[in-house]
């Protein structure tokens, strides 16, 4: 499968929530989500840290949050890239839970 790899520590795979919303890091978070940026941006979207199968993934915040991502090739180009039941958004590069 194509890279798993996002600049967020053990960051897998994300959920989206109702309640996101906008971050400049996971410390603008509530506790338990994650700052997802679109590489090289400054401001991403809260979301729910997940694994492979969708079970939620409970982290720190990441001191790496902070600032623009500089991770260009993100986690995913295309849904391939993604396990089944997960897409990839293409703005943000990461593999989002349908």
């Amino acid at each position: 499968m194509g890279k798993l790899i996002i600049t967020v520590s053990s960051l897998i795979l994300l959920v989206i929530s109702s309640a996101s919303f906008a971050c400049s890091s996971d410390y603008s978070c509530r506790a338990g989500y994650s700052c997802v940026k679109a590489p090289s941006k400054s401001r991403g979207v809260c979301m729910k840290p997940v694994d492979e199968y969708g079970t939620r993934k409970y982290k720190q915040p990441d001191e790496g949050s902070i600032g623009p991502n500089f991770d260009l090739d993100g986690q995913c180009g295309f849904n391939t890239d993604c396990p089944i039941g997960f897409r990839c958004d293409r703005r943000l590069k990461a593999c989002i839970k349908r």
